[in-house]
């Protein structure tokens, strides 16, 4: 019998500035030669949280993950690489010296690649990288049946054509107190719609109240709602939650550059007619900032699937640059329009 074969996985990342220089490092193991910053995945890891964690350890850079412009293998080592097409997000560079030589951005193209890139294995990846026009899908999944989970997925389209934004994540991650302070950030003016706060006594959780960016609100749900619609411990009100939220969204669409639609969840997806105006304000082309949750839903996957979605999976270890990384792609939309 053989023995089980093991092979590593390495992700890097082409990243360029509004120059469109393209960010390089020099390595102490290969200083040799100029490359695409990067290293090994760890057991667990997906590879788009990897890439983003290597390259701000090598180069104190946050970067964005856009798609996969190639995929080789070193049979040799039994390394197999994946190349990213990413953004800079932010952060100045500054080098991890027990690994890193040099880090800066070169203006690199085909007439000066081999003054910089002395390998032809770097070189290859490189040029599929930096002449790629389009970039190949990616998605991290949780496939624990039978709660299957989309964790992430990148399409490999420009952000361009992405202008819903959902935030996903487990429940009290915090995406509401992201959403509030993103609408605090790009200015509540531009924004209209609702997001969903918790209503709390001595003893907890008891329900559940939608609140518009204006500030009204309305209770929807609650455990002594005598309500035959439930989820979980809750009674729902569809009728109350469908007078406020549909009209909010309605109100905002005549009105705002951007609708908040917080959450897109399982109680808000009872009501058919909230159903109706989520998949017609996405289908359209204003900027929609949301929540979804990470658990599977016939009509939720729909609409995480919409080629005009981009799904950002929110955690504990990157909370404090997913708000960053959410409000540049947003404000990069809004100026595009």
């Amino acid at each position: 019998m053989h023995d089980q074969s093991k092979h590593f996985v390495a992700v890097s990342a082409l990243v360029k500035n509004e120059d469109g220089h393209v960010l390089m490092v020099r390595t102490h193991v290969r200083s040799d030669t100029w490359e695409m910053p990067g290293g090994f995945v760890d057991a667990g890891e997906p590879l788009d949280a990897a890439v983003c964690r290597e390259f701000l350890e090598e180069t104190g850079v946050v970067i964005r993950p856009l798609g996969i412009s190639g995929v080789y293998y070193n049979e040799r080592l039994h390394v197999m690489s994946v190349v990213f097409h990413a953004e800079y997000v932010s952060g100045e560079i500054t080098i991890q010296p027990e690994e890193i030589l040099e880090a800066k951005f070169i203006d690199l193209h085909d007439t000066n690649m081999d003054e910089y890139i002395k390998r032809p294995h770097v070189k290859s990846r490189t040029l599929d990288a930096m002449n790629a026009d389009r970039l190949v899908p990616y998605e991290t999944w949780d496939l624990n049946p039978p709660r299957y989970k989309l964790l992430s997925r990148m399409d490999g389209e420009r952000l361009k054509a992405k202008h819903a934004f959902l935030l996903t994540g487990e429940p009290r991650i915090g995406k509401t107190t992201m959403i509030k302070q993103l609408i605090n950030a790009i200015g509540p003016d531009l924004c209209g719609g609702f997001y969903t706060e918790e209503i709390t006594n001595s003893s907890g959780r008891v329900g559940f109240k939608c609140v518009s960016v204006c500030g009204e609100s309305v209770e929807i749900a609650h455990v002594e709602n005598p309500s035959s619609t439930r989820i979980g411990r809750y009674g729902m009100d569809v009728e109350a939650f469908e007078d406020f939220a549909v009209k909010i969204l309605e109100d905002a669409l005549s009105s705002k550059k951007i609708i908040v639609i917080d959450e897109i969840g399982f109680m808000q997806m009872l009501s058919s007619s909230f159903q109706k105006i989520v998949q017609a304000i996405i289908s359209g082309s204003r900027i929609v900032l949301g929540t979804i949750p990470l658990e599977s839903h016939p009509e939720i996957d729909f609409i995480k699937y919409r080629k005009e979605v981009r799904i950002l999976s929110m955690n504990a270890s990157n909370r404090d640059t997913i708000s960053e990384t959410l409000l540049k792609d947003m404000m990069k939309t809004v100026e595009g329009e």
